[in-house]
Protein backbone atom coordinates (compact mmCIF):
# COMPACT_ATOMS: atom_id res chain seq x y z
CA UNK A 1 0.00 0.00 0.00
CA UNK A 2 2.93 2.31 0.58
CA UNK A 3 3.80 2.27 -3.13
CA UNK A 4 0.20 3.03 -4.04
CA UNK A 5 0.17 5.89 -1.54
CA UNK A 6 3.19 7.44 -3.26
CA UNK A 7 1.28 7.43 -6.57
CA UNK A 8 -1.99 9.02 -5.36
CA UNK A 9 -1.64 12.25 -7.34
CA UNK A 10 -0.40 10.48 -10.45
CA UNK A 11 -3.34 8.05 -10.42
CA UNK A 12 -5.87 10.68 -9.28
CA UNK A 13 -7.15 9.29 -5.99
CA UNK A 14 -6.73 9.58 -2.21
CA UNK A 15 -5.97 6.58 -0.03
CA UNK A 16 -7.61 6.49 3.41
CA UNK A 17 -7.95 3.73 5.96
CA UNK A 18 -10.68 3.17 8.54
CA UNK A 19 -10.13 1.34 11.79
CA UNK A 20 -13.41 -0.27 12.84
CA UNK A 21 -12.26 -1.11 16.36
CA UNK A 22 -12.22 2.57 17.30
CA UNK A 23 -9.10 2.13 19.43
CA UNK A 24 -6.62 4.94 18.86
CA UNK A 25 -3.95 3.23 20.95
CA UNK A 26 -4.01 0.00 18.98
CA UNK A 27 -4.04 1.87 15.66
CA UNK A 28 -0.97 3.89 16.62
CA UNK A 29 0.83 0.74 17.74
CA UNK A 30 0.13 -1.12 14.49
CA UNK A 31 1.11 1.85 12.32
CA UNK A 32 4.37 2.23 14.22
CA UNK A 33 5.19 -1.51 14.19
CA UNK A 34 4.51 -1.90 10.47
CA UNK A 35 5.98 1.52 9.57
CA UNK A 36 2.83 2.55 7.74
CA UNK A 37 2.27 6.20 6.86
CA UNK A 38 -1.42 6.42 5.98
CA UNK A 39 -4.25 8.58 7.29
CA UNK A 40 -6.51 6.49 9.53
CA UNK A 41 -10.11 7.33 10.35
CA UNK A 42 -11.42 5.85 13.58
CA UNK A 43 -14.91 4.37 13.38
CA UNK A 44 -15.81 4.43 17.06
CA UNK A 45 -19.53 4.78 16.22
CA UNK A 46 -19.58 1.70 13.90
CA UNK A 47 -20.63 3.79 10.89
CA UNK A 48 -18.57 1.69 8.48
CA UNK A 49 -19.96 -1.57 9.80
CA UNK A 50 -23.54 -0.35 9.66
CA UNK A 51 -23.74 1.89 6.59
CA UNK A 52 -20.93 0.53 4.42
CA UNK A 53 -21.67 -3.06 5.45
CA UNK A 54 -18.14 -3.84 6.55
CA UNK A 55 -18.42 -7.36 7.93
CA UNK A 56 -14.74 -8.24 8.05
CA UNK A 57 -11.34 -6.77 7.69
CA UNK A 58 -9.69 -5.84 5.59
CA UNK A 59 -12.38 -4.42 3.33
CA UNK A 60 -11.21 -2.07 0.59
CA UNK A 61 -13.42 0.42 -1.24
CA UNK A 62 -12.74 2.47 -4.33
CA UNK A 63 -14.95 5.53 -4.13
CA UNK A 64 -15.31 7.94 -7.05
CA UNK A 65 -15.14 11.74 -6.94
CA UNK A 66 -18.92 11.93 -6.42
CA UNK A 67 -18.79 9.64 -3.38
CA UNK A 68 -20.11 6.55 -5.17
CA UNK A 69 -18.68 3.16 -4.28
CA UNK A 70 -17.19 1.79 -7.49
CA UNK A 71 -15.55 -1.32 -6.07
CA UNK A 72 -15.60 -3.31 -2.82
CA UNK A 73 -12.85 -5.82 -2.12
CA UNK A 74 -13.29 -8.07 0.91
CA UNK A 75 -10.42 -9.93 2.54
CA UNK A 76 -6.69 -9.97 2.10
CA UNK A 77 -5.53 -9.35 -1.46
CA UNK A 78 -1.89 -10.31 -2.07
CA UNK A 79 -1.23 -7.64 -4.70
CA UNK A 80 -3.64 -4.91 -3.62
CA UNK A 81 -1.67 -2.15 -5.38
CA UNK A 82 -2.03 -3.78 -8.80
CA UNK A 83 -5.68 -4.62 -8.19
CA UNK A 84 -6.55 -1.04 -7.24
CA UNK A 85 -4.57 0.35 -10.18
CA UNK A 86 -6.64 -1.88 -12.48
CA UNK A 87 -9.88 -0.60 -10.94
CA UNK A 88 -8.74 3.03 -11.30
CA UNK A 89 -7.85 2.48 -14.95
CA UNK A 90 -11.41 1.27 -15.64
CA UNK A 91 -13.10 4.26 -14.00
Amino acid sequence: MEELRKREKELGFTLLTIDVSGSLGSVRKILKEKRIDLPVLLDSESYAREYLRVMGTPTTFVIDEKGGIRCRLVGYIPDLDTTIEGVLERL
